[in-house]
Formats: C-alpha cells, structure tokens, sequence
C-alpha cells in the first residue's frame, strides 16, 4: 500500500481543527479561582501543550488512513466532533464537581435510570443537540474549505503554519513540562493545583531522577504559598460554639493498618479487655485504604477525594480550630514523621507545634519510644485545661515486632513479595509477622491504658481505638493496602469508651454501617457546636437518634469506592480507565455483572462537591 505522505488537504484540515480544540482546552482556565499572573501564563502553555499532544497522538493514528484522500477528512472530522463534544461536557462536569470526566461520570451518563436521579431537564438537552449540529456543520464547512482550495495553495499555506506554529508548539511542550517538573521538585504547589483544571493533563517529574542521579530531595517542610482557602468553602458557615459545654480529655490510639478481623484475644488481648468497657462499632470502614486518605477522613470528617485540595490550600480541619477555641491542649504523637504523608500541611497545619514525631529506630522500637513519650507526658500535662491527645502507632504497616517476641513464629524476614501468592509459605510467615506486630502494639496499647487509670484519667475520659486502613493478604486476590477496597483493606476497628459524664446521656447506636467521617461531627456535638453536621462534613453524629448509614465512601489516589453491606461500586479517576467500573460482593469481593445504583453516584458527586468554591 502506497502512502501519499503530501495529502496537504488533510495536513491543513488537521491544524484548522488543532486550533478549536486548543481553545476549548484554554477555557477551562475560567476555572482557575485567584491565582497569579505568571500561575495563570504557565497554566495556559499547559492547556497549548495538551492539546498539541491530544493531536500529535492523533495524527500517528489517521497518518496511516491517508490512502483514502477525502475519506481520511471525514474520519478525522468524525474523531473530532466526539473529542470536542467531550471537552464541552467536561467543561460543565469540572465547573459543577470540579473534577473532569472519570468512570462515576461515565456510569452516571450511560445509566437508563441517570435523567432520573440528574434532573437535566429538557433545556441542557436542546442546547447540547444543539451543539452537535454546530460541531457537525463547522466540520463540513472546514472540509468544503480546504478542498475548494488549489493543491499549491494547500501546500504554501501549510508550509507557513509549520514555520509558525510547529516550532513555538515544541517549545511550549517542552518549556512547559520542564516547568511543571521543577515546580513539583520545589514542592511549588500554587502551580501543581492550577494544572488540574486542565483535561488530559500527563504531568512530568522530576523527583526519582533528582533523588537518584543527584542526591536532591524536595524541602518537605517548605512552606505552601497558597491562601489558606484557596479553592474551598469550608466550613459552609462559622462554627457556633458553646463555650461552657462540660468539658472531657479525649485520647485517640491509632495503629497502623490494622483490619478489623484481626483483633481476637490472641493478637490483641489489651484492646478486647478495654472493648468490655466501650461502644464498639462492628461495621466501621475507613475513609480511604491508604494512610493519608484514611486519617484524614477520620480529622476531616470529610470523604478522601478531598484530601489534594485541601493539601494545596494548606487548609487544617475544623476538629483543632474548635479544641483551640475551647483552650485543649493538643498532643499529636506519631511514630511516622508527619512530614511524609503530608499531615503538617493538612490535618495539623494548624497544631505543627504540638507534634511530637522524631523517635528513632525501626517502626517497633518508634512505637516502644513513642509509648515511653505519652508515659512521661502524662506525668507532667496541665491538669488544670483538658487534652486530645492523638497517638499513631506504626509496627503493624511493615510487621516490625521486637525479634525477642516472635509468639506467632514468622520464619522470613526477607520475603519476596512480587513471587509470594495466596497460601504460600512467603505470605503465612507475613502474616505472622503482622500478628506479631498487632500483638506488641496491643501491649503498648495496654501500658498507655494502664497508665490513664494510674493517674485516675480513665473514667472521664473518651478514648478511642481504631486504625487508618486494614491489610490485606491475598484473602480477595490482593496484598497489603492501598491496592483494592476489600474488607481486609477497608474495614477497621472503632471502639469508643465514652467519659463517665456521657453516660446515659446519648443515643447508642445499632449495629449498623459506620465511618471515619462520622468522627468529626459526633465530637463536635459533644463539644457544643451547634452547626448541623453537613455545614463542615460529610459525615454524621452517631449518636444521633436518627443516624443511619446505607453506604460508605471510600477513597484513594487513583479510585473511589462506595461501599454498601451487599456491593462495592468501584470507579477510576485515571482517563485511561474510564471503563474500568466494577461492581464486587462486599463480603466475598468476587465481581457481580451489576450496574451502580446512580442515585448514590449522584450523591457521592454532590458531597465530592459541597465544599468546594
């Protein structure tokens, strides 16, 4: 087959076409809330280069279709129309949701049951049929165009545009990736967030090759330089808060990537004996099965998705402005620097002086250290205001246990985890480990308890026990966390012992769906503010006596996850799964040929949203 590599026909139609959609790709940047001049110039090469690319990709697809002459322009006009009619739909998906199209979208608009639960209305469907026509016309009036026109013609002005266009366009390109690259180096965040806006966007690092090649890592600790509510409407209104509600130290112990089902009286005895004196929530599922989405639902109150506009706005949660307001003192010990994930600017942005998260050693010896800390705290704290005090145990994320205490016999400690499967020898030894892990930390978890009740803090107070996210081994086709919304990854332990004061005094709750989210409001409440919950969360107060939950949301960098007792409706955010949708079992995890229900969809969108500008 003979190639005609001069079709300067389709050359000069493909450029004509470039340009539309760069503009509709530059009209997303009306999205861009209070930026600078030079974010703004920046922003714009990215959206150019987007474009260019999005075509460059496309010329080496229709290249090849060139042999049909005319019938290559009206395949590339048909391609065109569809991209063009996506850009003008995620246009208004971005201005409402202030994401681009993903697969929860995507179900939403191929859903029989979507008009019901979107209530469009008859209007936005005219002016959309309408915007076919047009996109249709201007494709066949383009193609009249450069027909009509001479083969000389075609050839000189194609020439003129590739002196004049092509060669800036390789600049942009490359100008603005090196730009992006360096800003994500410099942890230059004002620059990172406006590149959201734009659709199709394939970032550049440079980070991994600065670390390797020349020892540089990015300055974790650099101060962001965005307004602090850059982006956000959070809360809806000021908190109103009674300052003479009667008071309670509150005390949270978290331990890293500990499953629910894995707190028996064997691995972990201390937290059995002290669920005899608690609420304990059965069905409690994180906010996210990865340790910043996890912990900062439980902070937040707020679903994960959150989670990157509020690290660009360097926006702390509502939970510290009210325990400052109410003169807490705060305590935030950490076996893991605070730094990585990126909690100092986020969750404790507004408390980094109360953090203590320096401790030395392997993850075990941290935690051993990080107990010895609230020892001697509680020894010395000022009696005379109340506490939160939240502690963040780590041993069980890597099974690090002291090698004195191997009570469930782990045999590997170097295991290979890209080999290892299902009921192999590499993952029973793993497993036994993290049990190891759980059981020390359930010890230290013991001395901290035994320690309250020493200095006669126990009774008055609330404490809580629970995790950031689960672990997984291979028991529903996946390992460790972050790689699937099973229940070993998602379901976590919540044991609540409320203070002496509350009792009687609140609504227990049946045993139903609970999560993370519902945290922040339900302590709110017991601290006097006096908003309704949906004015700073997504979550709701357990101890309300209409609670009910029919589902949870969960979240992680690249998925979302509604999770209900009977499904779990999973959807990618990545453009390239788009089609990527499933539906599980929530219980076996085994996938089901079902659609999502679109109402809860629609809901999900609309809390994604609520508290964005």
């Amino acid at each position: 087959m003979r190639i005609n590599f001069q079709n300067h026909a389709f050359s000069l139609f493909f450029k004509y076409n470039l340009s539309i959609t760069m503009l509709l790709f530059i009209l997303f940047l009306l999205h861009l809330d209070g930026v600078s001049p030079a974010v703004f110039v920046v922003t714009l090469l990215g959206a150019v280069s987007s474009a260019a690319i999005l075509y460059l990709l496309f010329y080496l697809l229709l290249f090849w279709f060139q042999p049909l002459k005319r019938g290559v322009l009206y395949l590339a006009a048909l391609l065109f129309v569809l991209v063009d009619l996506g850009l003008v739909v995620d246009f208004f998906i971005y201005r409402l949701y202030k994401f681009h199209i993903n697969a929860m979208v995507l179900n939403i608009i191929t859903s029989p049951d979507a008009m019901d639960s979107l209530q469009i209305g008859v209007v936005p469907v005219l002016l959309f049929a309408a915007l076919v026509l047009f996109f249709v016309w201007i494709e066949f009036w383009m193609i009249r165009k450069v027909l009509a026109m001479d083969a000389s013609r075609q050839q000189f002005i194609n020439r003129r545009l590739n002196r004049f266009v092509l060669i800036p366009l390789v600049l942009i390109i490359v100008g603005e990736k090196v730009t992006y690259g360096m800003a994500s180096l410099t942890n230059k965040n004002d620059i990172l967030s406006a590149f959201r806006v734009i659709p199709l966007y394939q970032p550049l690092t440079f980070n991994k090759l600065a670390a390797k090649w020349f020892g540089y890592k990015p300055d974790v600790k650099m101060q962001n330089t965005i307004r602090k509510n850059a982006g956000l409407h959070y809360p809806l209104r000021p908190l109103q808060v009674d300052t003479n509600v009667s008071k309670f130290n509150i005390f949270i112990f978290a331990s890293d990537a500990v499953r629910y089902s894995i707190l028996t009286p064997e691995t972990a005895p201390h937290v059995e004996a002290f669920a005899k004196d608690a609420l304990v929530f059965p069905h409690h599922y994180s906010g996210g099965n990865a340790t910043r989405f996890g912990i900062f639902s439980l902070m937040y109150g707020l679903n994960a998705t959150y989670w990157f506009n509020f690290l660009n706005a360097a926006k702390g949660s509502v939970l510290f402005d009210v325990l400052q307001k109410l003169r807490y003192q705060i305590s935030v010990v950490s076996s893991t620097n605070t730094n990585w994930p990126e909690f100092r600017k986020t969750c404790y942005v507004d408390v980094v002086d109360c953090i203590h998260d320096d401790f030395p050693g392997a993850p075990w010896q941290k935690d051993r250290a990080l107990a010895n800390y609230f020892l001697r705290f509680m020894d010395h704290f000022d009696t005379k205001k109340p506490i939160f005090s939240f502690v963040f145990m780590d041993a069980p994320h890597g099974y690090s246990f002291p090698p004195s205490q191997n009570r469930f016999y782990a045999e590997d400690e170097n295991i290979n985890y890209v080999t290892a499967t299902r009921g192999s020898d590499e993952i029973k030894s793993a497993f036994a480990a993290y049990k190891n892990a759980v059981w020390y930390d359930d010890k230290l978890f013991g001395e901290m308890i035994a320690k309250l009740k020493e200095k006669g803090l126990y009774d008055d107070a609330m404490i809580i026990f629970t995790s950031d996210h689960g672990q997984e081994f291979y028991e529903y086709g996946a390992f460790g966390h972050n790689s699937s919304f099973s229940e070993a990854q998602t379901h976590i332990p919540f044991i609540v012992k409320l203070p002496r004061s509350l009792a009687g005094r609140v609504h227990i709750p049946q045993a139903q769906m609970t999560s993370h989210i519902d945290f922040v409001p339900t302590l709110l409440h017991l601290l006097g503010v006096k908003n309704p919950a949906d004015e700073y969360s997504n979550g709701h107060n357990l101890f309300a006596k209409d609670f009910m939950r029919d589902f949870a949301f969960c979240a992680n960098w690249n998925n979302n996850a509604i999770i209900t007792p009977k499904y779990t409706y999973i959807f990618s955010n990545r453009p390239d799964k788009l089609f990527g949708n499933e539906v599980r079992e929530t219980k076996s995890y085994r996938k089901v040929h079902k659609r999502a229900d679109p109402k809860l969809v629609v809901e999900i969108m609309n809390e994604n949203r609520k508290f964005l500008k």
